[in-house]
């Protein structure tokens, strides 16, 4: 009896001190853990898939070499003598880009917080934005604040180009000024394309009494305005209904809408383990890119029909094929057509060939600082910037110095495929003046150099072609009279 006492009493006392232990184990210690058990079932994969000996001695060492491993706290050491231990959490985190690599910038002077902490929630104390420092609310203090180094981020700098955490919130994809003024105008409120009142970078959602003693005005703001991936609405998901966790809607604004590749349920998909498996509202992976696909801009773009008079938004029939092919890359011209247009509208044939981005300028995209509740004035590029008129070329400019802007922006690009830039070069010239590097002309062509897939498209001219071009009307619609593909007749 009294052995059988002394046994329970002895059990009772180790299982007090496991819980103890337990108790005291730092929350960091299990993410890291976790990291390690991922990084050695996939390396057991590879092993498995290759035959190499020297591959798999190579293999068998790093499965080792994590089995072994024990969890530690990471201390970051930036240039300036600064501390971050972000990286004792988020361990098996990408990196973010070439040009912000986080051994110089670190993790706080974009996200914020307090990275010397190892508590969760004082760590993500004061975080820009929360979970999203590309927000526009929050973007001044993370994409366009000062780096470790002193020096101005995406603010702040003398050329408008390079200033795009303030230009981007004059953008009209930010202010939703152009669905605000369309709907405005088919009420008869106002009889121009300007909306009394509204002040430049204000977003449309935040437009006081946009119509004005009208039944409908709170569907507008809740069905129209509201839903914005750049001004911090949400967006509801259509892609997959069964994915449990990722149901309802996300959140996806700012800078990070176009910068941080998403799929369909926006999920992620990458190695920091402090990330559920299948949590919706983030990126892919924790990566910054340029080449950006049109299948990104299909994420929020093409997605179907709006009704300005029911305030209300139809899915399109076909919207399952569209999000299939997201991560499909450089598709056929046919897949193209079909993810690009909806059934019945009009496009040009050089349209589906290219990405948005090969058309669509940096300041057509992230603003040039005006505010334009027109898509047509807000829009830079026209098809004479790069095709010509009847009588002139396109206009060009010759890069003279190494310190030209078009030099100095190109590392900004970032598929490896894209040609390099240098003096002497003759890129085109948009007739608002905003440079072009990709579009050049070489000899006696005019070739454009697709920032996305890196292929090269020949771009003819109008001089000496049978165009009846007006160079006075460069709308879409104008050249759509000839260019007239639709998807049931490409």
């Amino acid at each position: 009896m009294k052995k059988a006492f002394l046994l329970a009493s002895l059990f009772l006392l180790l299982m007090v001190l496991l819980n103890l232990k337990q108790g005291n184990t730092p929350e960091w210690t299990y993410y890291q853990e976790e990291y390690f058990k991922d990084q050695i079932s996939r390396l057991q994969l590879e092993l498995g898939l290759t035959s190499d000996v020297n591959e798999q001695k190579k293999i068998q060492g790093e499965i080792l070499s994590f089995q072994n491993r024990k969890p530690e706290i990471e201390n970051l050491v930036l240039p300036n003598g600064e501390v971050e231990r972000c990286q004792t959490c988020h361990l098996g985190i990408e990196e973010i880009s070439e040009s912000h690599p986080s051994d110089s910038f670190g993790c706080a002077v974009c996200h914020g917080g307090n990275p010397l902490s190892l508590d969760k929630d004082t760590a993500h104390g004061q975080m820009y934005g929360s979970w999203h420092p590309g927000s526009l609310d929050a973007v001044s203090l993370s994409c366009g604040g000062t780096g470790p180094n002193g020096a101005a981020c995406h603010s702040g700098n003398h050329d408008l180009v390079d200033n795009q955490a303030d230009t981007v919130k004059f953008s009209i994809m930010s202010t939703k000024a152009g669905e605000l003024s369309v709907v405005r105008k088919i009420f008869g409120i106002d009889k121009t394309n300007q909306v009394p009142g509204l002040q430049k970078g204000e977003k449309a959602m935040d437009y006081p009494n946009p119509l004005p003693g009208r039944a409908n005005e709170g569907i507008f703001q809740e069905n129209c305005l509201s839903q914005c991936h750049q001004s911090g609405g949400e967006l509801l998901l259509t892609a997959d209904k069964h994915l449990d966790s990722a149901q309802g809607t996300f959140l996806g604004n700012g800078c990070e809408a176009c910068h941080v590749l998403t799929n369909p349920t926006h999920t992620y998909v990458g190695n920091d383990t402090t990330i559920k498996d299948n949590a919706g509202g983030h990126g892919m992976i924790h990566r910054l890119t340029t080449q950006i696909p049109y299948t990104q801009c299909n994420q929020c773009h093409n997605q179907g029909t709006h009704d300005p008079l029911k305030m209300e938004f139809t899915v399109r029939a076909d919207i399952d094929n569209v999000n299939r092919d997201w991560q499909a890359g450089d598709l056929t011209w046919k897949d193209r057509v079909r993810d690009y247009y909806l059934p019945g509208e009009v496009f040009a044939r050089c349209e589906v060939s290219l990405d948005c981005l090969d058309c669509h300028t940096r300041l057509d995209t992230m603003g040039d600082g005006e505010l334009y509740t027109s898509q047509y004035d807000a829009v830079h590029i026209q098809c004479q910037d790069c095709h010509g008129t009847k009588e002139n070329p396109p206009l060009t400019k010759k890069m003279e110095t190494s310190e030209e802007l078009a030099l100095l922006t190109q590392k900004q690009v970032s598929n490896p495929n894209y040609p390099t830039l240098t003096r002497g070069d003759e890129i085109l010239v948009t007739t608002k003046g905003e440079e072009l590097p990709y579009l050049r002309h070489e000899g006696s062509q005019w070739n454009l150099y697709s920032r996305i897939t890196g292929k090269t498209f020949r771009t003819p001219l109008v001089k000496g072609s049978d165009c009846e071009q007006d160079p006075g009307d460069q709308s879409a619609d104008s050249c759509h009279k000839c260019h007239n593909r639709t998807a049931e007749n490409p």
